[in-house]
């Protein structure tokens, strides 16, 4: 029994995932050096009252770096990261 719930939250969670499609908005520098930005985006077509977004930064890059927002009801969130190459991807978890 405890097996089954267990596949079936995994499912429950995975589908929703799926479901979720995430936009970044803004990515504006925030001091003169252009290494520090502030992430901005929206999560359309989420099933529940926040999704989880993973952003990658400089994705491409040796030791790209990964932060981890939660997007609230409205589907909007904001983030500030560190970046050298200027580049992000997000995505609904």
């Amino acid at each position: 029994m405890r097996k089954l719930m267990m596949v079936l939250a995994l499912a429950l969670l995975s589908s929703t995932a799926f479901a979720a499609d995430v936009k970044i908005d803004s990515y504006t520098y925030v001091n003169k050096e252009r290494k520090v930005a502030e992430l901005c985006g929206t999560v359309t077509g989420s099933e529940g009252p926040s999704t989880f977004v993973q952003i990658t930064v400089d994705e491409r890059s040796k030791r790209p770096a990964i932060y981890n927002t939660f997007a609230g009801p409205t589907g909007k969130f904001c983030t500030v990261v560190i970046t050298y190459y200027g580049t992000a991807i997000a995505e609904a978890l």
